[in-house]
This record gives C-alpha cells, sequence and structure tokens, in this order.
C-alpha cells in the first residue's frame, strides 16, 4: 500500500506482488506440509555446504573446459567454431553449459556429442562430471532434506509420546490419591 502512495513509484509497483506470499500461510495450517518446511528449513545449513562444495566442483570443471573446448579449435568448422564458443568461450558460458550438462537437459546431442565430434576424448571429461555433479552431490542435497524431514518427524513424534506419558502418570497420580484416600 505504502508503494503505491509513493509518487513516480512505478519500479517499485513490481513490489505489490509479493502479496502472493500470503499463500505461506496454509503452511501453519496444515501439519504435515509444516513437518516438510520445517525438515527443509534444517537441512538449509547443510545444504549450504552440499552448495559451496557443488560451487567448487563447477567453478574447476568450467576452467578446464573452458580451456579444454573454448579455445581457437583448428579442426572445427566456422559453425562449430562458433556453437564451442557460444558454450565454452568464457567461463560464465562453461558454467552455464555444464549446469544443462548436470541437469541431463539435452545435454547429449545437444552438447557433448557435437564436441566429441571434434574431440573423441571429451567424455573422459563429462562422463565424470556427469556422475560427480549429477548422481553424487544432487543425491547429497535429497538425502539431507529426507534426514532433516525424519528428524523433524521424530521430534514431533517424541513430543506426543512425552506428552502422552505425562498424562498417564497425571491419571495414576490421581488413582494412587483415591486409593489413599479410602
Amino acid at each position: 500500500v505504502a508503494v503505491a502512495l509513493v509518487p513516480a513509484g512505478q519500479g517499485l509497483s513490481v513490489l505489490r506482488a509479493l502479496r502472493i506470499l500470503r499463500v505461506l500461510r496454509v503452511v501453519s495450517v496444515a501439519p504435515r506440509l509444516r513437518r516438510v518446511v520445517e525438515g527443509f528449513v534444517t537441512a538449509l545449513p547443510g545444504m549450504g555446504s552440499v552448495f559451496l562444495l557443488m560451487a567448487i566442483i563447477f567453478y574447476i570443471g568450467a576452467v578446464m573446459a573452458t580451456k579444454l573446448f573454448g579455445a581457437e579449435c583448428p579442426a572445427c568448422t566456422p559453425e562449430q567454431a562458433e556453437q564451442f564458443d557460444l558454450w565454452f568461450g568464457t567461463l560464465g558460458r562453461s558454467l552455464c553449459s555444464l549446469f544443462q550438462i548436470m541437469t541431463l537437459e539435452s545435454w547429449s546431442m545437444g552438447i557433448v556429442r557435437p564436441v566429441l565430434e571434434v574431440y573423441p576424448y571429451a567424455w573422459i571429461f563429462f562422463v565424470p562430471f556427469i556422475m560427480v555433479t549429477t548422481f553424487a552431490v544432487v543425491n547429497l542435497l535429497v538425502g539431507l532434506i529426507v534426514n532433516s524431514m525424519q528428524d523433524a518427524h521424530a521430534e514431533e513424534s517424541n513430543a506426543a509420546t512425552d506428552a502422552y506419558r505425562d498424562e498417564v502418570l497425571a491419571r495414576l497420580k490421581q488413582i494412587e490419591d483415591r486409593l489413599e484416600r479410602r
């Protein structure tokens, strides 16, 4: 509302779209959804470590890919050289291409096979990169989130068990008091 009142606040009007965040109130209503969000939030520190590891792997891979495939290619046709420059010409382009390869989105026919036509031994770079990033690191993230969700569920279960135990002990105490009075 305050953004609408600011004169010349045309650029800030996009902030009004943040009202959509009100949908997040559903999290407090649904217990299972709350458990999922709790698990995700508690997994964030561990995920930060995995993201840092992934950034290091990506940086090393991007530097290697830029040096291996981004330089002038004497064996390339002009079209191939232009394409290689788009994929691996700079560090940023290499990072973007490696991210596409990690997600397995059109990696084989889109990037790797054309590179293999010019550099037949490029598989020595791409296969370990895919194995490490796609399977190992992504599974670390999934494992962290699942573990955190299990911990959140266990804490909730323990709290319910403790509350039930306290209720049973209180009832036993009442029964003992009644028996002593007789």
